[in-house]
Order: structure tokens, then sequence, then C-alpha cells
């Protein structure tokens, strides 16, 4: 049995945590929901020795223990399975599984591979993954199966309590089926076992108790047998939510510049379909694993598309059929994460605000780069979205992390890209910063450009979008605008409201 008692946590002018009671027991599968920045990762991060708790123990079979470090909670018998399975991709199926003991003399997995594979194979025999072959590669089998070899490294090190972290978002049907069989298993074997997941159905269908978060504090705790869905969406979003109403924002939204037809990609995106206006904000709205960043990733060309097209419409020009790879050099997009593909953090200011349009600053001839011409452009641009930097020579790796997505956007507006996609454009950065996004996303959109905004903030969602898709699974729920556009309404239907169509 598992017990977290009166557990709080506080960070910098944040209280993460407050007063929190957790009980897990064994043969039963704990829900634990809330929204980003509820808690739940605070609190998993505490019972996994990465935090340590303010106030509050954790008990262990009515024994008191205590999580200084990731091995206490792996002596404690403590294993997390991830969202992206974690593993060696070059090392075998075999190795993966017995990594956590080769300094334990359990199996010598560096000295004897027969013996690590035999081993192996009955872990996987265990789960019912028969079909694995501890000799293969991880990198060359499935995310399904990566998950199953990672759950066979828990019970390889003998653990107990089990924690699934949002393990369903990147697998197809048949092997989130398979995942639910596995869990099950455990169940019966007597585990300990903490899901955490934003879909309401996988709750209701596989777990027995749950226990919601709702800005560090307990919202709900009980039996999820007759729990019906609204109760738990109105524990989830608060009792009062404060609703956001939609300001309408005067603009003409007639001509389409921008249309997806039927997107099919991987095992999540099925048939996607929408229109984007001149001017418009297009908000894109979903939970983790709902398909937003992947249908971004698919419309621009950075993912295989299985199935439908892109089309575009050229300044003059009509909607027509575009290679999607020509359509990323034509556009803008703000992605997800600045640091691995949004800047070059080495290099100044200057050299990120030209990068997206450098050919422009070059001689026809002998492309010499006009260097003297970047830098009056780079400055113009940092007064125009405030960029609060001592001047245009600064490296991006030394600004704020507000300051380095004003860059982002400085690089995308000095491109003049008719159409900019955004996916997470605030994520990380203070509130006076956000602020000032907030106000130049409204501008460009005044002015002519169309904006497709992905944002895992609901309020962000609100404030800025025209209008807003909303995602679950793969597929549009619904398309909604007007005063619909609401806190509560988004939250119901990314949450298993409404009929997903095509």
């Amino acid at each position: 049995m598992l017990e977290m008692n009166h557990i709080t946590k506080q960070f910098p002018g944040v209280l993460a945590l407050d007063d929190v009671t957790l009980k897990a027991d064994p043969g039963r599968i704990l829900a634990l929901i809330g929204i980003n920045g509820a808690g739940k990762s605070t609190l998993m991060n505490i019972l996994g020795g990465i935090l340590k708790q303010d106030k509050g123990d954790i008990l262990i079979n009515e024994k008191s223990v205590s999580m200084n470090s990731p091995k206490d909670a792996e002596k404690n018998g403590i294993a997390f399975i991830h969202q992206e399975p974690l593993f060696f991709a070059s090392m075998s199926v075999a190795q993966n599984v017995f990594i956590g003991n080769m300094f334990k003399g359990a199996v010598p997995i560096l000295t004897d591979n027969a013996k690590a594979e035999k081993e192996a194979k009955k872990y996987l025999e265990l789960l019912g993954a028969n079909d694995i072959s501890p000799h293969s590669a991880m990198e060359d089998i499935t995310i399904g199966a990566r998950q199953m070899v990672e759950i066979a490294r828990a019970l390889a090190m003998g653990a107990n309590t089990i924690i699934f972290d949002e393990p369903t978002s990147s697998l197809s049907l048949h092997e989130k089926n398979k995942l639910f069989e596995v869990i099950r298993k455990l169940k019966h074997e007597g585990k300990v076992i903490i899901y955490i997941s934003h879909f309401l159905e996988e709750i209701t269908e596989l777990c027995d108790d749950y226990l919601v978060l709702r800005d560090g504090k307990m919202s709900g705790t009980g039996v999820v047998e007759g729990l019906e869905k609204a109760d738990l969406v109105t524990m989830i979003i608060g009792q009062k939510p404060a609703v956001i109403e939609k300001k309408t924002v005067k603009r003409q939204l007639d001509e389409v510049v921008l249309k997806v037809d039927r997107i099919v990609s991987g095992n999540l995106l099925r048939g996607v379909s929408f229109e984007l206006k001149k001017r418009e904000i297009l908000g894109i709205w979903g939970l983790m694993g709902s398909g937003r960043t992947e249908l971004v990733r698919a419309i621009v060309g950075l993912d295989r598309i299985d199935g439908g097209m892109v089309l575009f419409k050229e300044e003059g020009g009509t909607l027509t059929k575009i290679k999607r790879s020509t359509l990323l050099r034509k556009i803008g997009y703000v992605t997800e994460s600045r640091h691995y593909d949004g800047l070059f953090l080495n290099m100044d200011i200057t050299n990120n605000c030209t990068a997206a349009k450098l050919d422009s600053y070059c001689s026809k001839r002998l492309k010499f780069i006009d260097v003297n011409k970047e830098a009056e452009d780079a400055r113009t641009l940092i007064k125009s979205v405030n960029i609060k930097v001592p001047d245009e020579k600064t490296r991006a790796s030394q600004l704020s992390g507000g300051n380095q997505q004003k860059v982002v956007f400085a690089k995308w507006l000095n491109k003049g890209a008719p159409v900019l996609i955004l996916d997470e454009p605030t994520r990380g950065v203070d509130v006076g910063s956000k602020m000032e996004i907030y106000k130049t996303i409204k501008k460009i959109a005044a002015e002519g450009t169309s904006v497709i905004l992905v944002s895992s903030e609901v309020d962000e969602m609100v404030d800025l979008s025209d209008r807003v898709i909303v995602l679950q699974g793969g597929r549009i729920v619904k398309d909604v605008e007007g005063p619909d556009i609401n806190i509560n309404n988004l939250m119901e239907l990314a949450l298993g409201g409404g009929d997903a169509h095509e």
C-alpha cells in the first residue's frame, strides 16, 4: 500500500502542492487527473525522488520512507512508465530490460547476452508480449513494443508500484488495447498502479479509484464506478470557473489562404480537414495526445503523411495544391521548442532575426551579405517587439526565455510570411513577455497575417482565437467560434464531449 500524506511543495512565488493526500491500494488502479499545471508532475516527482516535499510524508505498507533521489524510489519498488518510452536505441531489447541491473550482478548483460535474452524472454512472456524478440534492437521495434520493454524492465527491477504517465498518447488502437490488457494483468497480480491521463474514457474504462488535482489542491477523490463524467469535468476545471467570453474582433475573414484536406498521418491523425482565412487567428485546441503538434508538423512536411493534401493561395493567385516542403519555405513556423529548432543559440540576435530571409541581404552577383542592413533591420525588430537586450550583437543564449521567444517572433515578422503557425508560442515565458507576445499576434493578424495557434493554455486559446477546432484522438471533435469559445466549452469538448467527425 502506498500513501502520500499531506504533501506540500512550494516553489518561488508558487504553491505547487497544498496539503495533498494520495492513497493507492494493491490490486487497484488509481487515476491521477488534472489539467496541465494542476500539480500531477510535481506530486509524482516527489514520489520518484526528483523533488523533496516541504511537508508531509510517504508511507509504503504503513512504514515511512524517504525519497531523496530516484535511487531511493527504485529501492522502494517504484517505477515509472513514461509517455515517451526511455531506452537505449542501439542496444537490444534484452539489454534494455536489464539495464537497471547491470551493476547488481543479477544478469551479466555485457558478458552473457544469451542468458540476458533468455531471462528477458521470461519477463516479456509474463506480459503476453511473446512477439517481441529479446535480440531485436530497440530502434527497430514499435512504440507500443518499447512500452512493453519498459514495463518488463520495471518488473525485472522488482517494482511493486508502477506509475503510467499518459501512456497511450502515441499508441495505435491495437497497441492501446494491448497495454490495457497488461495493466489489468499487473493489477490482478497485486501491483499498486497509478494511471495519469487526460482521457476520461480511459479512466472510466480502466481505473478503480480517482484523485483529481486542481491548482495544487485536491478537488475530488473517490471510486470511479458510478461516477458521472460531468461531475468529473467539474472537479477538473472547477465548480465556478472563470468564463472568458470571446471578444469579437471586426476583421474581414472571407478569403481562404490555406486549406487542409483529409490529412492522414501515422497512428494518430485520421482525415483532418479545415480552412484558414486571411487575417484569421485559428486555434487548434486539445489535450496532450490529441494530435495538435502532429497536425502542424504533417501540414508543413516535417512528418510523413499517408493521405490528404494541402492547398495554398499565393498573393493575387488562386487556391492550389502545394508540396508541403514548398509551403514551409513560404510561411513562418514558431516551433514548440525554441532551444531545439527555433534559435541559433550561439549566434547573435542579428543573425537570428535575419535567418529566415537571408537571401534578401545578399548581393546579386557575389552573394556578399550586407551586414549593415542586417544590423539596421535587427535594431528595428528589437524595438518593434520590445526585446530587452543591450544591443543586436548579444548572443541569443544570453537572453531570458521571454526575450528569446521574442527573437523567434522577430525572425518570422522580418520574413513577412502570409501565414504564421505558432506552436506553444508562450511556453516558458513570464507574464509580461506573454502579454507582449499576445499584443504582437493580434497586431499581425489585424495587418493581414493568417495565424494558426496551437496552445495547451485554455485561457490563451480563448483570448486570442477567432475560431477554434477541437481535436481529440487525432480527429476534429468540433469547430467553435464566437461565444462558444469559452473555458467551459473547450475543456468539456477536449475531455470527451461532442462527436468526432472527419
